[in-house]
């Protein structure tokens, strides 16, 4: 009695996997562009992480600005980056830099203040008074991590736009195979039509 009860559970089973098998949507591996969109969203979650380290260590607020700075810093490399990409100039000035700095400074001082409050409600809590060794490790973990997620998402950002104009320009041309050709010739940079003269009317 129990081998049969077994054996119908087995085949009940095997037919419900059999009929709700798994989406390829989603087994199917991220896409390029995805993982560079993910990796940007790391960039961006970095610097409040680093500030979530430095309440839970009870590290010195200065280490607040020191983060904000080095965010400005991040940001501006991503815009040479994208300068030299485009062929454009970057030009960077004091001045369009200070208004960044202060709302990035703003947003991770104000997420300190309310991780310290919310961490002094379950202990006593005191800010170290200087920067040490763990300090530096936070500061170059975290941006090091931003500098380098954001070079490998520009990267595979960039062969997956390259990979799909080359795949539209390639379809253009199988569905267009004459577009790039007419009947004429091109003296001297201008275009020559049988038809008519460089300097007449259309002949009828």
């Amino acid at each position: 009695m129990c081998w049969r009860v077994f054996m119908a559970t087995s085949k009940r089973t095997r037919h419900t996997l059999a009929t709700h098998r798994i989406p390829p949507a989603l087994t199917q591996p991220a896409s390029p562009l995805q993982t560079a969109l993910s990796l940007r969203l790391a960039t961006l979650l970095a610097f409040p992480f680093g500030v979530v380290l430095v309440a839970l260590m009870q590290r010195s607020a200065l280490m607040i600005v020191l983060l904000a700075a080095a965010m400005v810093g991040v940001s501006l490399v991503e815009r040479i980056r994208l300068a030299r990409l485009t062929g454009s100039a970057a030009p960077v000035s004091l001045a369009g830099l200070l208004p960044g700095f202060a709302v990035r400074l703003g947003g991770l001082a104000g997420l300190f203040i309310v991780l310290i409050g919310f961490l002094a409600l379950f202990r006593d809590t005191s800010l170290a008074r200087g920067i040490g060794l763990e300090d530096a490790a936070i500061i170059v973990g975290v941006t090091g991590f931003a500098l380098a997620a954001n070079a490998i998402s520009a990267r595979l950002a960039t062969t997956e736009v390259s990979s799909v104009l080359s795949t539209l320009n390639a379809s253009f041309r199988e569905a267009n195979p004459g577009a790039g050709t007419a009947d004429g010739e091109i003296i001297e940079g201008e275009f020559y039509d049988p038809e008519t003269g460089p300097d007449s009317s259309p002949r009828r």
